[in-house]
């Protein structure tokens, strides 16, 4: 298995406020990683400095794709700053225009999934937090890339749409042998896509291992991260 993202001593400060220290990790092509721990612990800076919109105080990020690396990672962005007056009519008209690869089915199918249909024509600073939430999760994956990056990705979903889109992202990650890194506080959620958890606390990993083997061994996720939070897991 070739590995897709490598990372080496990673340090990560922001001012003298100490993130993370000293992260040795390596994601391998078809991975599914789930990214766990309390607020605050590094999640989200760990995968922004993967997606290069952050640099590490100190330490390496290496990227293993032969293409443009910017086209081949899709993000879920948490929150959108877009000129006044934009709807995501206009934004997937861009995006058809950026991504070669972006054909007309495709598009048709992701409206579908994440139910844009009846809300192409609202601006996007009117939408709701569900809504945006479902165009920010498209987005991540509009352009097919060969690594897709989410964040809090059912959040503010109803339970109906949850299960629409986590089964999307289920089938289209296993079946195109994409890799996947989740930020999550929801554990049925990564129990259910990912195979691998990476579960961060004390500004590093405190525990990298399989699915099966953190099932095995806590019973869930859930049963992990309740120990996690009694301070249990070190």
């Amino acid at each position: 298995m070739s590995t897709i993202i490598e990372i080496k001593n990673l340090f990560k400060s922001y001012q003298k406020n100490e993130v993370l220290k000293d992260i040795n990790v390596e994601v391998f092509a078809g991975d599914r990683v789930a990214i766990l721990g309390a607020n605050g612990s590094g999640k989200t800076t760990f995968v922004e400095m993967i997606s290069s919109f952050s640099k590490p105080t100190a330490g390496e990020i290496k990227i293993n794709l032969s293409g443009n690396v910017k086209k081949d990672i899709g993000i879920q962005y948490q929150e959108g700053n877009w000129p006044i007056g934009i709807r995501i009519k206009d934004m997937i008209k861009f995006y058809r225009k950026v991504y070669e690869n972006f054909s007309p089915v495709y598009e048709k199918m992701l409206e579908e999934v994440f139910e844009l249909d009846k809300i192409k024509n609202i601006n996007l600073q009117k939408l709701s937090g569900g809504q945006k939430q479902r165009f920010n999760a498209m987005l991540a994956v509009i352009n097919d890339p060969e690594i897709v990056i989410l964040d809090e990705l059912t959040t503010g979903l109803d339970i109906e749409l949850q299960y629409k889109i986590l089964n999307f992202f289920n089938d289209y990650i296993i079946n195109n042998n994409k890799t996947l890194l989740i930020v999550s506080h929801h554990p049925e959620e990564v129990e259910i896509l990912c195979n691998r958890i990476l579960l961060f606390g004390n500004k590093s990993i405190l525990l990298d291992c399989s699915m099966i083997e953190a099932i095995k061994k806590f019973g869930s996720i859930r049963s992990l991260m309740n120990l996690y939070f009694k301070g249990e897991i070190k």
